[in-house]
């Protein structure tokens, strides 16, 4: 909490921060409607230039390959006897990203950035200060953030169980807290982003900007451009997500609710194509995704998703998502396979032009694909609309999204040519395999289903690809047993940073016996 107190000082973070970025993102925004200190156009920016929300070598060497995707087996995990401990020091810097951030001189944006919570509390001071006409201007700024910071306290959430929110980095507003911010219970945490979320789809629906608010919000907002209506369907598509990952708690409440938003879809509009996806834009000459250093490290195809899903049933995504290996060729590396085995390498690895080399792959933070099988889930328990066909569309939406990666690649270096998309007939035998048809029982379909999004999230969103792996248990992985006692398979949360324990004592005092790997999330219980 040290830093929750300390770095919630923005001014040389974003003297830093804006300074790197300043001719190529966050440009000086003219803003009539401010003539106060700060500018809550800045700050929206500012929030979408966190790290953890795109594709960053320092996201992917430290926290994602060796983390999420390795515990979601989106990618194979070198084994050994501390495969499944977290570094502590890696899994803190993902903890002070979201909170304070980090600032550095040599501006390079795998190591600089914002913090999400600091970002918002700087918006809530700069707010504060405005005049109550100025206020009514600038609320949509606030709600914009306030969409993001919902979304990514959802991920701490589900990394760690309780957390610090709504007090934690407030000596930089209004209500100057000095304390230490107190653990708040991770389902109240929830129930206040799943109800927050519904009041942001109301203000949103209604909002009518002045012409030169909408002016700078559209020039601020470089992922959704300005747009209110992309704005609604992102917070409604965040709300299903949230009401169906707590669907085995509190089923009779997602129920109803998410009912409701299926039912209504003209009060409720959610992500429902490509086109509306929710993606942080990259460019080789600003924000560019790099994640080639990270991949260098042999990460390879994990062979129940290649392997056992793939290329058994012809899916079309393979070559978009992977090369083939110099030894064993079109193979994953096994669950089973030994230290000596993945030292000697040669499997398939992740496809060079999507993802080794590309500097234009966008920061994943919602995708039409993803809706669909929420949708699909939901008809399937409780009756609600297609189910098939939402099922369906998730993975047809999915082949168009990764491919659609690769033929807009930006190569650091080489020369592929982009890979043709997969015609329609082939679509369709991959949907009619027999492990891919909507078939059987509830219970076999709601795991095709659940297996499928899995296979959607992919490295992108590895995050949920854990998360959803904790909550279904879908698919079925096998995972080798490590020797260290305690530790011999994945960790169902992360544990909290050693600096709460220094520096937020009482606090952390009272959620210490929850600070264990094997303690699930709340949302957690088949």
């Amino acid at each position: 909490m040290k830093r929750l107190l300390i770095n919630i000082s923005l001014i040389a973070l974003f003297a830093g921060t804006f300074t790197a970025c300043k001719k190529q993102i966050a440009d000086d925004y003219n803003n009539p409607e401010l003539s106060q200190k700060g500018s809550m156009s800045k700050l929206l920016s500012g929030m979408f230039i966190n790290k953890r929300m795109r594709p960053s070598y320092w996201d992917y060497a430290t926290f994602i390959l060796p983390t999420t995707a390795a515990y979601s087996q989106t990618t194979a995990l070198q084994p050994g006897s501390k495969m499944y401990i977290p570094s502590l020091s890696y899994t803190e810097n993902r903890w002070v990203d979201f909170y304070a951030g980090a600032k550095s001189d040599d501006n390079d944006l795998n190591y600089v950035g914002p913090g999400i919570m600091a970002n918002f509390r700087e918006m809530q001071t700069t707010y504060a200060a405005l005049t109550p006409a100025q206020q009514a201007d600038q609320l949509v700024f606030m709600n914009c953030g306030k969409v993001l910071l919902f979304d990514q306290t959802a991920q701490m959430v589900d990394l760690w169980g309780d957390i610090p929110f709504g007090q934690a980095g407030s000596l930089n507003t209004p209500d100057r807290n000095v304390n230490p911010a107190a653990f708040q219970d991770a389902t109240a945490i929830y129930d206040t982003l799943i109800t927050g979320l519904d009041n942001l789809n109301s203000y949103f629906a209604a909002a009518q900007l002045k012409p030169e608010i909408q002016a700078s919000l559209t020039k601020a907002d470089f992922v959704l451009t300005g747009s209110l209506d992309a704005w609604r369907r992102y917070a409604n598509s965040l709300r299903l997500r949230l009401l169906m990952r707590t669907s085995f708690v509190n089923e009779a409440r997602s129920k109803a609710a998410v009912s409701d938003m299926l039912n209504n879809p003209a009060k409720y509009p959610l992500i429902a194509s490509n086109d509306e996806n929710v993606l942080v834009p990259m460019s080789p000459n600003a924000l560019k995704s790099d994640v080639k250093d990270a991949l260098t490290g042999s990460p390879y195809a994990p062979a129940f998703m290649l392997d056992t899903m793939m290329l058994a049933n012809n899916d079309p995504r393979t070559d978009v998502y992977w090369d083939k290996g110099t030894i064993h060729g079109w193979a994953g590396f096994p669950a089973n396979g030994g230290a000596s085995d993945y030292e000697a390498g040669g499997y398939a690895t992740y496809d060079s032009a999507t993802f080794f080399y590309n500097y234009n792959i966008p920061g994943v933070i919602f995708t039409a694909s993803e809706v669909s099988f929420l949708k699909a889930e939901a008809g399937e328990r409780w009756g609600l609309g297609t189910p098939q066909a939402s099922y369906k569309s998730g993975i047809t939406q999915s082949i168009a999204f990764y491919y659609t990666i690769n033929k807009t690649a930006v190569l650091s270096s080489g020369s592929w040519k982009p890979l043709t998309s997969p015609t329609d007939s082939a679509i369709s035998a991959f949907l009619g395999k027999p492990a891919i048809a909507y078939t059987g029982t509830q219970q076999q379909k709601l795991a095709k289903i659940w297996t499928q999004k899995w296979m959607n999230c992919f490295i992108l969103q590895s995050g949920e690809a854990w998360a959803e792996l904790r909550r279904t248990s879908y698919p079925k992985l096998t995972f080798a047993l490590a020797s260290t006692s305690g530790a011999s398979t994945p960790p169902q949360r992360l544990l909290y940073p050693s600096t709460e324990q220094v520096y937020n004592p009482d606090n952390y005092a009272k959620v210490a016996a929850k600070d264990k790997a094997d303690i699930k999330i709340f949302w957690d219980v088949r």
